[in-house]
């Protein structure tokens, strides 16, 4: 695979996409909302619609902040609202190379993963739909996965020769001709 600039590079670029997938998402679902007669991109047919399933009960709040909380709960937003907030956590996250902010980029993919098998398994089986932009976001999400998971390897500390005793052990190319030495005399 490859280095920590290419690895940031993904990063980068599955966070932008994750952002637009998101933005196009709330954009359908509020123009949906103001006009009746809009058709989106995303409806291909009566099978393959994102619009059915942006404006079901489980495209807010993942259909459990309404259930649970109420639907005028200020929690209960769109699920794509939600993607354009993670998505820029991610995108902020995958700017800086250090271990912690890698570890915690683990863990918001694993969730983000959680809630992609969640929202898919609502979509195939309980919507009976299919959407191209939240299978999309599938996708980002695993990807984002896999290169925050080889972030987080790329910045372990490089081992240090020690002893038994914990004492590091300096190492020199000795091979008998030590030339360096020489010269300086």
């Amino acid at each position: 695979m490859c280095g920590i600039r290419c690895n940031k590079f993904f990063n980068v670029v599955l966070s932008m996409a994750g952002i637009g997938l998101s933005t196009y998402a709330f954009y359908v679902e509020k123009k949906t909302h103001e006009d009746e007669k809009y058709v989106p991109m995303c409806d291909i047919n009566q099978e393959i619609s994102c619009s059915k399933v942006f404006n079901s009960e489980f495209g807010r709040g993942f259909g459990l902040v309404g259930k649970y909380l109420g639907d005028d709960h200020p929690a209960n937003q769109p699920n794509s609202l939600y993607g354009v907030i993670f998505y820029s956590l991610m995108l902020l996250m995958s700017l800086f190379n250090r271990k912690m902010l890698a570890t915690l980029q683990v863990l918001f993919s694993f969730g983000a993963c959680g809630m992609s098998c969640y929202l898919g398994y609502l979509l195939y089986f309980v919507l009976k739909d299919l959407c191209v932009v939240c299978v999309a976001t599938y996708g980002v999400n695993f990807l984002l996965l896999l290169f925050s998971l080889r972030k987080r390897s790329l910045l372990k500390p490089k081992v240090i020769k020690e002893d038994k005793y914990g004492y590091y052990i300096p190492t020199t190319n000795f091979n008998g001709n030590n030339n360096n030495f020489k010269k300086f005399i």
